[in-house]
């Protein structure tokens, strides 16, 4: 049996409190109980540059991305390659679930089975703006599952080549996790969506783009099929895929054109089975983009042979 003296943890704060762990992603990954292994005093020696309230929040993670390593240096190869190992199970993670999760991992060693934090990267401090109803979702144990199923798919569908679907991944995160402003994160998710068709080539006509994504994905499929209905009161209207795709290349032509939004999408409005409040159409496409993408991207990870 393997012996290690580190450990990488990713911290996961939006977990259904129903998840049976651990459960294994591979031989030295896993996700699991870490409650206990961090202390506040852990973090001490960051103190003059972490607020006191990120350090308690990194000490109270309950369940997290864990991967066990051995290594003789203090920080060197093996460190950076347990790090990109879990930061890709975060990804599909994100693929699989997107929530308002902010990445983070922390690296400790294991002195005589007392863990030592010698590493940590300190998450930004405003959590991703999600759309509407992702806001509200949760890790449940299906997605874990899948996380376990599907996990060397998606790394081998994310080595290069083909540059392509790289590039799809890389906007789907950067979305969520560098993109603030609501309509720049629309138009990163759409660039992801024309990534996935490009093969690296000259970009398909708009007729032929909006037919093969209704072809891969189901024209009736609804964009809110995966919301957290059990907390709303009223569940949300189907918005089908065939209906928001005209909307989407429109939105996303006027937008990178600098043109501002579409006659008729300012006044336009939905409400919000969440909070019954009135949504902005442009937010509306928002999501529709996210899931969109979401969806041809595990679709072919799905397909990826390994």
């Amino acid at each position: 049996m393997a012996t290690y003296n580190k450990m990488t943890i990713v911290p996961l704060h939006y977990c259904d409190e129903r998840l049976t762990v651990p459960i294994g992603l591979g031989t030295d990954l896993t996700v699991e109980n870490v409650a206990g292994i961090l202390r506040p005093e852990h973090f001490d020696l960051w103190s003059d540059y972490v607020p006191k309230k990120e350090r308690e929040d990194l000490s109270s993670t309950e369940i997290g991305i864990v991967h066990r390593f051995s290594s003789k240096e203090h920080i060197g190869r093996a460190e950076a390659d347990s790090q990109d190992k879990v930061f890709k199970a975060f990804i599909f993670l994100r693929l699989i679930r997107p929530t308002r999760e902010r990445y983070s991992n922390i690296q400790l060693s294991l002195n005589d089975n007392k863990p030592d934090v010698f590493s940590f990267s300190h998450p930004v401090p405003a959590g991703p703006n999600t759309p509407n109803l992702q806001a509200f979702n949760r890790f449940h144990q299906e997605d874990l599952d899948r996380l376990v199923r599907e996990l060397p798919k998606f790394l081998h569908f994310a080595t290069p080549p083909p540059l392509y679907r790289i590039r799809a991944v890389r906007f789907f995160e950067a979305g969520y996790a560098q993109v603030t402003d609501p309509l720049l994160q629309f138009i990163t998710w759409m660039m992801g969506i024309e990534s996935m068709f490009s093969e690296d080539k000259a970009p398909l006509e708009r007729q032929t783009l909006i037919r093969r994504i209704e072809e891969l994905l189901g024209s009736d499929t609804d964009i809110y099929s995966e919301a957290e209905l059990a907390l709303f009161p009223d569940e949300p209207t189907p918005l089908l895929v065939r209906e928001i795709l005209p909307d989407l290349f429109a939105l996303r032509n006027s937008a990178v054109h600098g043109i501002g939004v579409p006659s008729g999408f300012d006044d336009r409005t939905t409400q919000s089975p969440a909070t019954g409040e009135a949504v902005h159409y442009v937010d509306v496409l928002r999501e529709g983009a996210s899931f969109v993408l979401r969806k041809l991207v595990l679709k072919a990870i799905k397909e990826t042979n390994v």
